[in-house]
């Protein structure tokens, strides 16, 4: 075949469809049905049943709408759990809004501080699109959850809730996109002129300050939260400040979370640290790194947090494999290849190299199935997508989705291998630059 398609290569083409009366089926199920609904194997669905053997109460589930925060609703159902029981609740909500605004604002001041530091690179260098293009959006990461808790707090719900803007982001995002990415042309100018950059960042944050209090509300310093127990008791606890609320009822040490990923890309070898310094929120923060390990260590660490009775966020391929109505995870529950005859790479790492496949969602394990000698079959899964979907909002995975599709979890150094565990600490931070998909935001 020469470079540029030629009539002869589109007869060769439609003789070759016409040929093979598997695809004449194909085609009436698609046209019918959807492709989605024509490929999806019921037998495998039919597999996943929603029943474990171990189960963690991870509360009632939570709804993100319309917004990319997947990362903070599962870091805040992670924290939520400790809080449930000191409270004696069965199950609270703790505030995305609060949490929103803040990174929102760290976001903005994050990119203006690469404007700096990169302004006598071209505006359209490759480092400089990618900061345009991804650093103001609603995705994160763990790490940024971890920044911003540590940093600002936390609320419940019921004292910052979410509102239309909250849970339907796109116009705002489109707003503050706007706003920052043109002070991003005048602090870099500024900055060549040899100006007072400092102060004039200080009035753009003001701008980015003022859009989100009108936005969002402006975030309580103070407050007092009233709700009732367990027993329908009703409790008001004294006035505190947001970081306190965290210290005094929560208490979980953020820092004591380690990222055990498996991510099987050129160029990421075992057992070593690689962090970036081009995706965060909190200039200072932690950076977010990744630590490849293989599978059997990864679910080793996930089982004995679960025993312990903690819930763990992971982040995915929620795109590849999935029933989103139904909630279900199977790695053979979409036969694509089957239904159009064509074949697809099966291998993890080159669907990563090839940015196929990425985590493009985060979610928390609350439960797992396990047979003899401690062999996960089935996981499962608390979402934020509100109860219409999967089991009144959790999901159910088999044990090779996890194998295909999960690609890091976060866990406590008191359930990781020794082993593990010190080849984490040993292990020097690799910079590199954020360009494969495993930098790519989760929303």
């Amino acid at each position: 075949m020469k470079s540029a398609i030629a009539a002869q290569d589109l007869a060769q083409f439609e003789a070759n469809v016409s040929s093979r009366p598997s695809l004449a089926i194909s085609r009436r199920a698609v046209t019918a049905c959807g492709v989605t609904a024509a490929a999806t194997d019921e037998e495998e669905k039919n597999k996943l049943v929603p029943m474990f053997s171990l189960e963690v109460d991870g509360g009632t589930v939570t709804n993100q709408k319309q917004s990319g925060r997947c990362w903070m609703f599962a870091g805040l159902n992670v924290v939520r759990v400790a809080l449930a029981k000191k409270l004696n609740v069965k199950s609270v909500e703790l505030s995305q809004a609060f949490l929103q605004f803040y990174d929102k604002l760290e976001k903005a001041n994050f990119l203006l501080e690469q404007a700096l530091a990169l302004a006598d690179e071209p505006l359209d260098s490759r480092l400089n699109i990618f900061l345009l293009d991804t650093a103001l959006g609603d995705g994160g990461h763990f790490v940024m959850f971890r920044n911003l808790v540590k940093k600002y707090g936390v609320v419940p719900s019921s004292v910052m809730p979410d509102n239309g803007v909250n849970s339907a982001t796109a116009q705002i995002n489109s707003l503050l996109h706007d706003l920052v990415s043109h002070d991003v042309v005048i602090l870099r100018e500024a900055k060549k002129e040899g100006k007072d950059c400092e102060s004039l960042k200080t009035k753009m944050l003001q701008d980015v300050y003022q859009v989100l209090s009108v936005a969002f509300g402006v975030p309580p310093k103070r407050f007092t939260y009233e709700y009732k127990d367990k027993d329908d008791k009703f409790v008001r606890l004294e006035e505190t400040t947001p970081l306190e609320f965290y210290e005094k009822y929560i208490g979980i040490d953020l820092d004591d979370y380690v990222v055990l990923s498996h991510a099987p890309m050129q160029g990421y070898e075992p057992y070593q640290k690689y962090a970036t310094r081009y995706v965060n929120n909190v200039i200072e923060g932690n950076p977010v790194t990744f630590f490849n390990v293989s599978l059997a260590e990864m679910k080793q660490a996930l089982i004995a947090s679960l025993r312990g009775g903690e819930v763990v966020w992971f982040g995915a391929d929620v795109s590849s494999q999935s029933l989103r109505k139904e909630g279900r995870l199977g790695a053979s529950l979409l036969h694509y290849d089957e239904l159009f005859g064509i074949t697809t790479t099966k291998d993890k790492g080159e669907r990563m190299d090839a940015r196929i496949s990425f985590c493009n969602h985060a979610m928390t394990f609350t439960g797992v199935n396990l047979l003899e000698h401690d062999v996960p079959n089935r996981w499962k899964v608390e979402n934020s997508w509100g109860k219409e979907n999967g089991d009144d909002g959790y999901f159910v995975m088999d044990d090779a989705w996890f194998d295909n599709y999960v690609y890091e979890i976060f866990v406590r150094r008191q359930y990781v291998s020794q082993e593990v565990l010190t080849k984490y600490d040993q292990s020097e931070i690799q910079w590199v630059n954020p360009f494969s998909v495993m930098w790519k935001e989760m929303d």
